[in-house]
């Protein structure tokens, strides 16, 4: 199973998170974040999206819970030595600690790769991470989003509802995706 750290901009947005954690709750992917990634995302529930700071706290504390190996620590003597914007020097030193060589985020920007080629990391955006994780299970993706609106306590009505709640998220989930070949190619 291979892992991904995942950047504080896509654990925010409810529905963009939720299918994210329960793709890797069903094994698609192992996800890894740092306490610094965990921080971010609570300030920002709480600043950007104005949510009560006490569910902010348990939403960080069930990630913590359901995925108790996702924290990557030893990792702040690595973030001087990193190039990329200063401010997620420390998401490139928690993949660069973790090993792994996948950051999702939608800040693309902010991961050039010419400051990740060094340590073999590549910066993803949550499109293209889906994408290809409904590329390698197909099954596994459709089973998790079935639970996602089944267990929603406000479900769309259907799946094109659904997407569209995907669209609508603080994040360019719509954006162009690079260029893909094909499935098979």
């Amino acid at each position: 199973m291979y892992s991904a750290v995942l950047d504080a901009c896509v654990l925010i947005p409810y529905p963009l998170f939720d299918v994210l954690l329960r793709c890797a709750d069903k094994g698609m992917y192992r996800p890894l974040w740092s306490d610094e990634i965990l921080g971010e995302t609570e300030r920002n529930l709480v600043e950007q999206l104005e949510i009560e700071p006490e569910k902010a706290s348990r939403r960080v504390a069930t990630m913590r819970r359901a995925f108790p190996d996702a924290t990557v620590t030893g990792h702040a003597g690595l973030v001087a030595a990193m190039t990329n914007d200063p401010k997620d020097r420390h998401v490139v030193a928690a993949a660069v600690r973790a090993n792994t060589g996948l950051i999702v985020t939608a800040n693309i920007k902010d991961f050039r790769a010419e400051h990740l080629e060094p340590y073999g990391i590549t910066a993803i955006h949550p499109d293209e991470f889906l994408l290809d994780l409904l590329d390698l299970n197909e099954l596994g993706m459709i089973r998790a989003l079935h639970e996602m609106l089944a267990q929603n306590a406000n479900p769309p009505t259907n799946v094109i509802e659904f997407v569209a709640t995907l669209s609508e998220t603080p994040i360019p989930l719509t954006q162009p995706l690079r260029s893909r070949p094909a499935s098979g190619t």
